[in-house]
């Protein structure tokens, strides 16, 4: 089977230019944890996950201020807020450099293999330097085990 054949059914899309929280709306609408990050013109210039916002929605360990008031209050302050609200994509992004991608004919397993190999979840599909779409673990995985119990419930030829 190729990659083309499981394709995740959304496509997410931001741009660079975008704040997080449009990109966060934009994946939770989908009902996605990825984002490609393309251009005006469609290059891809990074990958953002729901992973990737959190790492950037955290503030670091040594902010002991908004720490202690996150705690006290159990929400982030304001001032946090605003910030990630004009906080860009291209800020929290994996660059396109760090970005792994398969080809549309390759092989699933290769897909999966490369997952592996690069602790992924998800990579984006091209065709040539077109962007087609995702492939996920959780597509290969629901094929995989459909796959499976449908040959365990077909009939065992008798000799």
């Amino acid at each position: 089977m190729l990659v083309s054949e499981l394709l995740e059914p959304k496509l997410v899309t931001v741009k660079p230019t975008n704040d997080l929280s449009t990109a966060w709306q934009a994946m939770r609408d989908s009902g996605t944890t990825g984002a490609v990050v393309i251009t005006d013109e469609g290059t891809i210039v990074g990958f953002l996950t729901d992973g990737d916002l959190i790492r950037t929605c955290m503030p670091s360990e040594t902010d002991i201020t908004i720490y202690d008031e996150i705690m006290e209050n159990m929400e982030l302050p304001p001032v946090l807020i605003r910030n990630l609200r004009s906080m860009l994509v291209e800020h929290a992004m994996e660059t396109a450099e760090g970005v792994i991608t398969i080809n549309h004919d390759e092989p699933v397993l290769k897909a999966l293999a490369l997952m592996f190999q690069h602790k992924l979840r998800r990579l984006p599909v091209l065709k040539g330097n077109t962007l087609m779409g995702i492939i996920s673990r959780g597509q290969i995985l629901t094929h995989l085990l459909l796959q499976r119990d449908i040959s365990s419930r077909e009939p065992t030829p008798t000799q």
